[in-house]
């Protein structure tokens, strides 16, 4: 009887001993994934930061800049239209042979 509790007993505390072993890792495991886990978080985090601050920079940019835009923007408007309209007036002119044209139409 005192035989089999000892071997019991030695296979009880064999168990456990497995069992902590077993816990023990995958304790560890879990904190390095938690540990990961937060690092990409923290990246994330500071990617988003800089694509703010970025976004801020520029916006800030076309803000003090603005009256040269639409200086910029509104010469090259003014630029299409008149090439526009001068386009329009040549093509609008009445076709005249070369006596005319010497004679300023008059012919």
């Amino acid at each position: 009887m005192q035989r089999e509790s000892k071997a019991a007993a030695s296979k009880g505390r064999k168990a456990a001993e497995h069992t902590a072993r077993v816990a023990t890792k995958e304790s560890a495991a879990a904190g390095d994934r938690a540990k990961a886990s937060i690092e990409s978080g923290r990246q994330a985090a500071v990617a988003a930061t800089e694509n703010v601050a970025a976004t801020a920079v520029t916006t800030w940019k076309v803000v003090k800049k603005r009256k040269a835009l639409a200086a910029s923007v509104g010469a090259g408007l003014i630029g299409a239209v008149g090439a526009a309209f001068a386009a329009g007036r040549a093509t609008a002119k009445p076709r005249t042979g070369p006596l005319s044209r010497l004679a300023h139409g008059r012919i």
